[in-house]
C-alpha cells in the first residue's frame, strides 16, 4: 500500500463512519427562499426564481469595486435540503427576519445540529450579524468541549477578510489551545472548527488559492460532510463517532425497552427497597446496559482494526510524520509495512521481527514515540490514553458524588496529600449521620518510569487543565486511613459536594478541612485497588514445616 493510496483509505473510512453520524443542521441566511416554478414542465425551478416578498428589488447597480450585488446573494433552500438529504441529514433552513428573536432561534436550534450554517452578510450587516450568533453558539456551549463546526457561507469575495474577522472572533473562546490553520479558509481552536465557503457567482475565480472555495448550494452537504470528516478524522474518533451512530440509529429500539406497561413494576420495586431513592440509580444502570448492549452489537472497535491502523500508519505517514523515528527498520521494509505487521501480531508474539537498532525493553519504553511528531506529543497521549480507560468523565449532570473510586486532594500542613475512596457504594448512601470513609494514599511518583517498591498499582489524574499528577496506589492495610463526612439534604442521606466560582468541587469533613474531588476512577478498577486491600487482610501466613519448604531446592 502505498502512503496516497492508504491516506486515501483513511480519509474514505473516516467519511463513510461521518456519514452515518450525521443528522442534523442548522442554516441561517436572510435570503433564504425556495424556489418557484417558472412556468415550464410542472416541477421546473428557476435556476434563480427566489420569492424575496420581505426585500424590495434593489435599484443601486453593483459595486464597481467588491462586484457584489448590493441586495446580497439568495440561497436556494431547496437544494441545500435536498443535498444533506442525499447523505441522510435533515437540515432546517432559518430565514434570518429582521426582528430580534432570530439569533435565539439559531442558537437554540445550534443546540442539537452537527453543523451550522450562517451567512455573512444579513441585511444591513456585514459580518456582524454572523459574528454574533457564532460568538452565542460558542458561549452557550460553555466551553464543554462539543465538536462545532460552524460554516460561513457567503456571496461575498473578499473571502480573506472574513477568514481574519472570524479568526480574530474565535480567540476570545479556547484561549488555552492553539489555533491551527491546515489549510485554504479553515481553522481549529480546541473542539471548534470553523470553515469559509464561498456561494456560486462570487468572484473567487480571480483568486486561484480560493478557487475551490466556491460550492453550489446542491455540493453544500457533500464539502461539509468531508469538512466535518476532515476536522474529526482519527482511529478511536472514528470508532467513537460508529458507536454514537450506533446508539442514535437504535434510540428508538432502546426507548421501546423501557415501555409504560414496567411502570407498575418499578413502583413495587422502589416501595420494597431498604432505601427507595436508589430505585432510580437502578434505571441509570439498566439503561446504561442497553446502551452497552447496542455498543457491543454495533461493534464500533472494527473501525481501529487492522486495516484501519494501516491505512491510518499511510496517511499519517503522507502527512510528513517519520513513522521510522526514533525506532526504524531494517532493509528495504517501509515503517507502514513493519509497524502495521507488529500492531496486528504484538511485537512479543514469536518470529514477530523487531524494529532495527532497538531492544524489546527500548521499545516498551518508546512504543507511542514513533506515531506522533516527538516524545512530548507521545507523553501526552500516553496520559490522556491512560485517563480515558481508568477515570470516569463527569458530564454536565449530577455532581459528583463521595463513593469508592473518588480521588480527593487536601493540603495537611504543607504537604499536599491525596486519597482514594474505597467505601462500597451501599455504604455511600442511607447515612444518618456522620460517618466514616476509608482511604488509601495516594503516592505522587515524580517520575512515571520508575517502579518504587510496593506501588504495583499506577493512576493518571488530570488535576488542573494539562496538568497531570502520577500516582502509586499504597495497597497496604497498615495505609488505610479513616475520615469522617456528615450527609446532607439533597440528595438526602448522602455526603454533599460543594461547588466553588471556579466550578471546582469540594467535600468538607467532619475536622473542617476541605477535601478537593478531583477524578472518578471507573468501578472495575476501583474495585480492583479494593481487592488488594482486601487480599492483603485475608494473608493467612500459615506455619510451613522449613524441611518441606526447602526440601525442592529453595532457599
Amino acid at each position: 500500500m502505498t502512503s496516497a493510496s492508504g491516506s486515501a483509505g483513511f480519509r474514505s473510512q473516516t467519511r463513510a463512519v461521518v456519514e452515518s453520524f450525521l443528522q442534523t443542521v442548522v442554516v441561517l441566511d436572510d435570503l433564504a427562499e425556495m424556489p418557484r416554478t417558472n412556468g415550464g414542465p410542472a416541477g421546473e425551478a428557476a435556476s434563480r426564481g427566489i420569492v424575496r416578498p420581505d426585500y424590495p428589488q434593489s435599484t443601486a447597480p453593483p459595486d464597481p469595486v467588491e462586484n457584489r450585488d448590493p441586495r446580497g446573494v439568495p440561497l436556494d433552500a431547496r437544494s441545500v435540503i435536498d443535498g444533506f438529504a442525499e447523505i441522510g441529514s435533515v437540515c432546517a433552513v432559518l430565514k434570518a427576519n429582521p426582528d430580534e428573536g432570530f439569533r435565539e432561534r439559531t442558537v437554540k436550534a445550534a443546540r442539537r445540529a452537527d453543523i451550522v450554517i450562517l451567512d455573512w452578510r444579513i441585511h444591513d450587516s456585514t459580518g456582524e450579524e454572523a459574528l454574533g450568533v457564532l460568538r452565542e453558539i460558542v458561549q452557550d456551549d460553555g466551553g464543554s468541549g462539543r465538536l462545532r463546526l460552524i460554516a460561513i457561507y457567503t456571496g461575498e469575495p473578499n473571502l480573506r477578510t472574513i477568514y481574519e474577522r472570524v479568526r480574530d472572533a474565535i480567540g476570545e473562546f479556547y484561549q488555552g489551545e492553539e489555533l491551527r490553520e491546515a489549510d485554504v479558509l479553515r481553522m481549529s481552536r480546541g473542539p471548534l472548527h470553523v470553515v469559509v465557503l464561498a456561494k456560486p457567482g462570487a468572484t473567487t475565480a480571480a483568486v486561484p488559492e480560493f478557487e475551490n472555495q466556491e460550492v453550489a448550494e446542491g455540493e453544500l452537504a457533500e464539502r461539509l460532510a468531508s469538512e466535518f470528516a476532515e476536522m474529526t478524522g482519527g482511529l478511536i474518533r472514528n470508532a467513537a463517532i460508529a458507536g454514537i451512530a450506533g446508539i442514535r440509529d437504535n434510540a428508538h429500539r432502546i426507548l421501546a425497552k423501557f415501555e409504560p406497561s414496567l411502570d407498575p413494576a418499578y413502583l413495587g420495586h422502589r416501595l420494597l427497597l431498604h432505601h427507595p431513592p436508589e430505585a432510580a440509580d437502578h434505571i441509570e444502570d439498566a439503561l446504561s446496559s442497553e446502551v452497552a448492549s447496542v455498543l457491543g452489537d454495533h461493534r464500533p472497535g472494527r473501525w481501529a482494526d487492522g486495516d484501519a491502523i494501516e491505512s491510518w500508519l499511510a496517511h499519517r505517514d503522507s502527512e510528513g510524520v517519520r513513522l521510522s523515528e526514533p525506532l526504524g527498520f531494517p532493509g528495504n521494509e517501509s515503517a507502514v509495512t513493519g509497524w502495521s505487521s507488529l500492531l496486528d501480531r504484538g511485537f512479543e508474539a514469536p518470529g514477530t521481527p523487531e524494529p532495527g537498532f532497538v531492544s524489546k525493553s527500548a521499545l516498551r519504553r518508546q512504543a507511542t514515540e514513533p506515531f506522533t511528531d516527538d516524545a512530548d506529543a507521545a507523553r501526552r497521549s500516553n496520559l490522556r490514553f491512560a485517563a480515558l480507560l481508568t477515570l470516569k468523565t463527569h458530564y454536565p449532570g449530577r455532581p459528583p458524588r463521595l463513593s469508592i473510586g473518588s480521588v480527593l486532594h487536601t493540603r495537611e500542613g504543607a504537604q499536599d496529600r491525596y486519597f482514594l475512596c474505597l467505601q462500597p457504594k451501599c455504604d455511600s448512601v442511607r447515612l444518618r449521620d456522620s460517618s466514616g470513609f476509608p482511604f488509601i494514599p495516594l503516592v505522587p511518583l515524580t517520575d512515571a518510569g520508575n517502579v518504587s517498591d510496593g506501588l504495583s498499582l499506577r493512576l493518571v489524574v488530570e488535576r488542573e487543565t494539562d496538568q497531570w499528577e502520577h500516582f502509586g496506589i499504597e495497597a497496604k492495610p497498615s495505609e488505610l486511613t479513616v475520615r469522617f463526612f456528615r450527609p446532607g439534604d439533597d440528595p438526602p442521606g448522602e455526603v454533599v459536594v460543594e461547588e466553588d466560582s471556579e466550578g471546582r468541587f469540594f467535600f468538607e469533613g467532619t475536622d473542617e478541612r476541605r477535601y478537593r474531588w478531583i477524578a472518578q476512577m471507573k468501578d472495575e478498577h476501583a474495585l480492583g485497588v479494593a481487592g488488594e486491600v482486601a487480599a492483603a487482610l485475608a494473608r493467612p501466613g500459615p506455619n510451613d514445616a522449613e524441611w518441606l519448604r526447602r526440601a525442592f531446592g529453595v532457599s
